[in-house]
């Protein structure tokens, strides 16, 4: 048995150096030349563009001249109303005054402002749309409906139902 350990301890040996030799030949990798720089071709000349057919269609203003058309808005926008007179939209009898009308989902609300506050206001005994909203209305005032198609609501006081009470 140990004839051929011998035997494989030499051909290793010499497959080894063929290896380290083989690898050590040859020959060394020169530089090799960068690429040349691509030349930028000349711009073309310029042509003029090809005007489109008149087709009797009205050229759309640019984005600076609607800019320069519209005014820019209200200085501020939290102020009330220039020439809307209060009183047109406050019920005396409440002191309320009604701002606008909505629909969530299938619930009619008004938006008010009363001595006791600014808040949204549903239809029912107290007027409150949910166990956690301020009481907006006095005692004895109960909301009967809410018209949104008219921007109206109706109170009832202790039970008798009111005129409506529109947004001016």
């Amino acid at each position: 048995m140990t004839w051929w350990k011998q035997a494989a301890k030499h051909w290793l040996a010499s497959v080894a150096v063929l290896v380290v030799v083989g690898g050590c030949g040859g020959k060394t990798p020169t530089a090799t030349a960068l690429p040349s720089v691509p030349v930028k071709p000349e711009p073309l000349p310029e042509t003029s563009a090809v005007q489109a057919p008149p087709i009797g269609l009205t050229p759309l203003p640019s984005a600076e001249e609607v800019q320069q058309a519209a005014p820019g808005g209200r200085a501020d926008p939290f102020a009330p109303l220039v020439g809307v007179e209060a009183a047109d939209a406050q019920d005396p009898t409440t002191g309320l005054a009604l701002t606008g009308v909505l629909l969530v989902g299938d619930q009619k609300r008004a938006i008010v402002t009363t001595p006791n506050g600014t808040g949204v206001i549903c239809a029912g005994a107290d007027g409150r749309c949910g166990a956690d909203a301020l009481l907006l209305l006095p005692p004895g005032w109960s909301v009967l409906s809410i018209y949104v198609e008219r921007g109206c609501i109706r109170f009832a006081l202790n039970d008798e139902p009111q005129d409506p009470f529109c947004i001016a």
